[in-house]
């Protein structure tokens, strides 16, 4: 999807949650007295936010388990091989991603928009 000079793209922005050091799903094991043993380490931050950087995505700072990815539309659908014009809100899937960063993410997700605005009398 490209976009004519002038025209303005809808940026979107996903949570990137990374995958915690040992197996399973990051939010099964997620208590407030282990969530120190479940922070990745500064390397896998670096290689993952690196990645992502060089793509052209705007990353937020690591905190904790995540990170902010800021981007246009087109940038995700090129990315993450999407259809132009797929809706933003559901979890991307990581089998575009190089192995040796999808390995390090447990799921890239979409806030969902509010039901109250202009948008949603």
């Amino acid at each position: 999807m490209t976009t004519a000079p002038g025209d303005h793209e809808q940026a979107l922005s996903a949570l990137v949650i990374l995958r915690p050091p040992g197996e399973g799903p990051v939010v099964d094991r997620l208590t407030a007295d282990r969530v120190h043993q479940l922070i990745p380490s500064p390397s896998v931050v670096q290689t993952v936010t690196e990645w992502f950087a060089s793509r052209g995505f705007d990353v937020g700072e690591a905190v904790g388990i995540s990170f902010a990815l800021t981007g246009p539309r087109s940038l995700f659908e090129d990315t993450f091989h999407l259809p132009a014009g797929r809706p933003g809100y559901e979890p991307l899937g990581l089998d575009a991603l190089p192995q040796d960063v999808a390995r390090h993410i447990s799921t890239i997700t979409f806030a969902p928009p509010p039901e109250f605005g202009p948008d949603n009398p």
